[in-house]
């Protein structure tokens, strides 16, 4: 039987100037009240279970939901400063799994009303007896079942017909200045895959890389950390010509390709040159629903890409990419495809070959359907950002003139860096939610 326990922390404010502090509200973020000296209130009434057998240490929350923590997991993870270094967060002692670790035994687990944590025993640890975990620290680590670790880790929002008209929009100036406006300008680009960013000033080369050390750095490539977008003779790629550029994945010729794409348009032309923009998630749901043979050739054989050409330095870069990759949990982590860098080297099996290029004919379809695709003429001074994991972009055809020349400057950014950014900002303005990692 499980022993019920309860456990409540309760905040006393000692002076009346510590009073709450709630930041703007912003759509879409799960927010809280901070307070000025002390952390918030929680409030536990669970059930603990010690499962000496089985070696699980089981827990009943207030919300009815029961979660194992196997004793070698809260042996791997002990807080104490012996085990994690206070001032890195980091392990200090080094493979402890195939140590003493894996007949880890807790004797004893009882709850500290005061403190509202588990206070565990260990049997025969050593001189390391004992155990302190905070019921915050536990409840944010609860494992997932089967039907949990199918729901989506990240909550993106794939488009439809509608998509093009609520595209999310923000002022280049709220960005630079308000961390929590350049936080949810980034949490739109993670949920929705595109973002807007209008009346950058000055309206000329550089803002790229300023909007990008507000977050952390720009990720250099082969053509630079920042680049001029225009059509020029001798062209190193088919996207410095004039002509019609198809759907593709930016910089697929690259093992680890970059997460964001930032597309500052600087002067533009009458006839052509709209950006275009399709869910590639999108087209890959659709294929799975509809064709999960075509999908899982898709997922199953990698294309290769190439770059060659002299921008910064003479390169030849090539690499190989699924269409479709996914996260362990079946949800779509990446799309990477491209026309034009994909070479004529395939890794399919001869009697494949035929039944592959039908599928991927069926997922470029998708990519290319009304409902998912949204054509935009960026106007000077407007930049957009979008996430290159997931989305395609490409380009109609123009026509310069001699007082008219197309021009944008580019640059990428990590999702690494993107997402870290969030966290500190989700820490420091003591948010509910933690941004998920890559």
């Amino acid at each position: 039987m499980l022993s019920t326990t309860s456990a409540t922390i309760s905040k006393l404010l000692w002076r009346c100037c510590h009073l709450p502090v709630y930041c703007r509200s912003l759509d879409g973020i799960c927010r809280r009240p901070y307070f000025l000296s002390f952390p918030p209130l929680s409030h536990y009434s669970i059930q603990v279970e010690n499962r000496i057998d089985d070696k699980l240490l089981c827990v009943k929350w207030d919300d009815g939901r029961i979660t194992h923590y196997p004793h070698i997991y809260l042996r791997d993870h002990c807080p104490c400063p012996s085990c994690y270094d206070p001032q890195t967060r980091q392990r200090t002692i080094s493979n402890p799994i195939y140590g003493n670790y894996i007949d880890a035994t807790i004797k004893t687990a009882d709850i500290n009303r005061d403190k509202n944590e588990v206070h565990v025993e260990w049997i025969n640890d050593g001189q390391h007896t004992s155990s302190i975990f905070q019921l915050d620290w536990l409840k944010d680590r609860r494992f997932m079942n089967q039907d949990e670790n199918q729901q989506s880790r990240i909550g993106r929002t794939l488009w439809d017909s509608h998509t093009r008209h609520n595209i999310p929009r923000f002022e280049f100036n709220n960005v630079m200045t308000d961390r929590l406006q350049l936080y949810q300008c980034l949490r739109s680009i993670l949920k929705h895959g595109i973002a807007i960013i209008e009346n950058v000033h000055p309206n000329e080369p550089g803002q790229i890389r300023k909007l990008a050390n507000q977050v952390a750095f720009l990720r250099r490539n082969c053509y630079g950390d920042s680049f001029r977008i225009e059509s020029i003779d001798d062209a190193p790629t088919i996207g410095y010509q004039s002509g019609t550029l198809a759907l593709h994945s930016d910089n697929a010729y690259y093992f680890n390709i970059s997460g964001i794409l930032l597309l500052h348009s600087i002067a533009t032309v009458s006839h052509g040159g709209d950006n275009l923009f399709s869910d590639g998630f999108k087209a890959a749901q659709l294929l799975k629903d509809n064709y999960p043979q075509y999908y899982e050739l898709l997922k199953k054989y990698p294309l290769e890409h190439h770059e060659i050409g002299t921008a910064t330095y003479d390169f030849h870069q090539i690499a190989l990419h699924p269409v479709i990759s996914e996260y362990h949990n079946g949800e779509m982590k990446q799309i990477c495809y491209g026309d034009h860098s994909r070479t004529s080297m395939m890794h399919v099996p001869h009697d494949e070959v035929p039944i592959f290029y039908e599928a991927l004919l069926q997922f470029l379809k998708y990519i290319y359907h009304s409902d998912y695709l949204i054509k935009l003429k960026l106007k000077p001074g407007n930049l957009v950002a979008f996430d290159n994991y997931r989305l395609f972009h490409g380009r109609t055809a123009f026509v310069n003139t001699s007082d008219r020349r197309r021009l944008l400057e580019a640059g990428h950014l990590d999702w690494e860096e993107a997402t870290s950014y969030m966290r500190i900002v989700e820490r420091d303005f003591n948010m509910n939610n933690l941004t998920p990692s890559f």
